[in-house]
């Protein structure tokens, strides 16, 4: 029963600790934010995007204005970049120009 008791106990402290640094490594993740200008110009165009950029690796949120023709993505740093979900998005045909503070002062 000692045995068992001990071996419950190493059991639960390696959980734990792997646990620990499995958050801790969460929280390391570099996450960013790029808006682009696109041709999106329908419904149809927006629901393929949403079905299809979500699965590019890294990406964590998305949002597209149709109005605007822009899209908004939140996405980790670790695992693509703007270059990468931009090519993402004119290999499903749409073009896409990543829209820098400047030229969303422009705008305003």
């Amino acid at each position: 029963m000692k045995r068992f008791a001990t071996l419950l106990l190493a059991v639960m402290t390696v959980g734990l600790l792997s646990a620990g640094l499995y958050a801790a490594d969460k929280k390391k993740a570099d996450i960013r934010e790029v808006t682009f200008v696109t041709s999106i110009d329908c419904k149809n165009c927006v629901k393929k995007v949403e079905a299809k950029l979500p699965y590019e690796k890294g990406v964590k949120d998305l949002k597209i204005n149709l109005e605007d023709k822009t899209v908004w993505i939140k996405y980790d740093a670790s695992k693509t970049d703007s270059e990468k979900l931009a090519a993402a998005i004119v290999k499903l045909g749409y073009t896409a120009e990543e829209l820098t503070t400047e030229k969303q002062t422009e705008k305003e």
